[in-house]
């Protein structure tokens, strides 16, 4: 698929106080990711630690759908309740739109203005209605490969600075950090229930060997 063009200014400069803040924001985020029973847990806090932090007016994470090349929303930040059922019914294409594009090529995606891409044509009317102008998207991929996307978005047009697209870079790692604790503590728990399966399976057989001894 051709590389769409996409329209972007200069990098702004960088902001001290919000590079001050940038470690703090990362470590909050890497405790939660190491501590969090639950996957969501985590991709929910990274959003609400993130978006904030960055200046994102609204921030979304997207998992693959089993093998099928869909990503499907998973945690949000900031969606109005009454956009909430359409982001939930929401389906992300790979390699489409630029939550799809990161996925498909690994990399962070910038968009300064849907409103100046003709390709994204069909987000203009969602950015209008919401409020936003400009979208950073992020991949999530890990040991185990590709597990999806984060996207931002921002109020007003422009590039982002260099800090923050770094830093949300690191956040799509530590995103996809938690996706991969969550796989693992799956293979763990299908690993123990096998194992009682077995010492299950073995204890009669043990019983009646010994009573034939006797």
């Amino acid at each position: 698929m051709p590389r769409r063009k996409r329209w972007q200014l200069p990098d702004a400069p960088p902001t001290p106080a919000a590079e001050d803040s940038t470690g703090r924001v990362l470590a909050e985020i890497a405790h939660a990711v190491l501590n969090a029973n639950d996957a969501r847990d985590a991709y929910q806090f990274a959003l609400d630690r993130a978006c904030p932090a960055v200046g994102a007016a609204l921030g979304a994470v997207f998992l693959l759908e089993g093998a099928a090349e869909v990503m499907r929303p998973v945690a949000a930040h900031n969606w109005p309740d009454r956009w909430r059922r359409w982001l939930g019914e929401m389906r992300v294409r790979v390699g489409f739109g630029p939550a799809g594009e990161a996925a498909a090529e690994r990399r962070l995606i910038e968009v300064g203005d849907v409103f100046a891409d003709p390709a994204l044509e069909d987000w203009q009317d969602v950015a209008r209605e919401l409020g936003f102008h400009g979208i950073v998207s992020v991949p999530l991929a890990g040991p185990a490969g590709l597990a999806g996307a984060a996207s931002f978005y921002f109020a007003t047009p422009g590039a982002q600075r260099p800090g923050t697209k770094a830093m949300l870079r690191v956040v799509g790692d530590l995103l996809a950090t938690a996706h991969e604790l969550e796989r693992l503590r799956r293979q763990l728990r299908l690993a123990e229930a096998a194992l009682e399966d077995e010492r299950s399976a073995v204890a009669p057989r043990r019983g009646d060997s010994e009573a034939t001894d006797v």
